[in-house]
C-alpha cells in the first residue's frame, strides 16, 4: 500500500557500543533465558541510563527531589512530543547555538512551528563521546519560548555545554515550559518542515526517558 508520507529515523541507536555521558551508567544486556536452553523463548534484561542514546530530559534532572515522585519522565506533556516541527540546520557546529544562527532561517517561516530541531553535526559516531558539542544559549532558549516554542531538539549529547556547572540551558528550558530532546541522528534529514513523533515513555519513577524519534515528510499523515 502506498503511504503518502515518508518515515525518517532520527534516533541514535543503542548498544553495548553506545557512548553514555562520562561517569553515566552504560547501556549492558543480560540474557535471563535462552531459546537454545529453554525451547520456547529468549528473555534479557537491560541495565542502562535513560540518558543514553535518543532520549527526554524531565524537570526532575536538574531540580527537585526525586523522593517526592514529581516532575518524572511520565509526567512530560505528550502534546509537545508530537506535531509539526522544522529543522534548522546550523552544522558543523561545536559551541553555543545564538539566536544569530537562526535569525535569517526565521524570517522565511510563515509561522515557526511549536517545535524546532537543530542538525549541528553532518556525522554523528555513536561509540564515541564527543566532548566538544553544541548546545543552546539561554538568549537562544528565551527567543524561541517567546514566539511560542514548546519543545527544542538537538543532536548532541546535552542542551548545556559539558563543562557547566549551572546547566543554564536546562533550566531556562524548564522555566519557560519547554520540553527538549538530546542526541538526535539528523545527519540523513534535510533542513524544513516536518511533523515530529517522538513521545517519551511512561516512565514514572526515573529523570528522563529514551524516545524513538522519527520524523514524517509528506501531506499525508
Amino acid at each position: 500500500m502506498h503511504r503518502p508520507y515518508r518515515i525518517i529515523d532520527i534516533s541514535q541507536p543503542v548498544s553495548s557500543r553506545t557512548a553514555c555521558f562520562p561517569g553515566d551508567t552504560p547501556f549492558s544486556r543480560q540474557v535471563t533465558v535462552s531459546f537454545a536452553e529453554s525451547k520456547v523463548i529468549n528473555l534479557t534484561a537491560i541495565t542502562m541510563s535513560p540518558h543514553v542514546g535518543t532520549h527526554a530530559d524531565a524537570p526532575v534532572h536538574v531540580q527537585g527531589d526525586m523522593a517526592e515522585g514529581s516532575g518524572m519522565a511520565a509526567s512530560l506533556p505528550l502534546e509537545n512530543f508530537i506535531g509539526p516541527a522544522v529543522v534548522f540546520d546550523v552544522s558543523p557546529l561545536n559551541d553555543a547555538i545564538g539566536i544569530e544562527h537562526v535569525a535569517g532561517k526565521l524570517k522565511t517561516l510563515d509561522r515557526l512551528p511549536a517545535r524546532v530541531l537543530f542538525k549541528t553535526c553532518r556525522e554523528i559516531r555513536y561509540e564515541v563521546f564527543e566532548d566538544r558539542y553544541a548546545y543552546f544559549s539561554v538568549e537562544l532558549v528565551q527567543a524561541l519560548a517567546d514566539r511560542g516554542v514548546t519543545l527544542m531538539g538537538i543532536d548532541t549529547p546535552s542542551v548545556d555545554d559539558v563543562n557547566s556547572k549551572t546547566l543554564d540551558a536546562h533550566h531556562a528550558l524548564i522555566a519557560r515550559g519547554l520540553c527538549w530532546l538530546e542526541n538526535l541522528d539528523l545527519t540523513r534529514v534535510e533542513e524544513g518542515e516536518y511533523v515530529l513523533v517522538a513521545p517519551p515513555l511512561k516512565l514514572a519513577e526515573v529523570e528522563a526517558s529514551p524516545v524513538r524519534a522519527v520524523l514524517l515528510e509528506g501531506d499525508g499523515w
